[in-house]
């Protein structure tokens, strides 16, 4: 596995911590690209030693001016989903340029609701 793919890995898993750290989200929820990336985990395990982060959900790019990110999020009704999807943006974006030292274009997409209140 080249540099870059742990870089892009690791980058990734700054960005998922971060939305799952906000108020209001449920999980995160893969999308195609992440169900068919999730068959290379075990090449992430074989050269890391590590079992590969949790980040379905979370697509990133990087370049050598910035790191592109899309992240998709299930939120719990009891919060206001443009609120949380916000937060989950700025989370990221500051997860993503912290670890990377890039600036950060981040793209939350709100893809379902969980209908069963979460009491905490």
């Amino acid at each position: 596995m080249s540099t870059d793919a742990v870089a892009q890995i690791g980058a990734a898993d700054a960005a998922a911590q971060a939305a799952r750290s906000v108020a209001g989200v449920v999980r995160l929820q893969p999308g195609l690209k992440g169900l068919i990336k999730q068959f290379a985990a075990q090449a992430w395990t074989r050269t890391t030693g590590r079992d590969v982060p949790d980040i379905a959900g979370v697509d990133v790019a990087l370049t050598e001016l910035q790191v592109d990110a899309e992240v998709r999020i299930v939120v719990t009704i009891d919060h206001h989903a443009a609120d949380v999807g916000r937060k989950v943006h700025d989370a990221v974006a500051a997860a993503l340029e912290n670890t990377t030292g890039r600036p950060a274009v981040v793209r939350v997409r709100i893809v379902g609701f969980e209908l069963e209140p979460r009491y905490t």
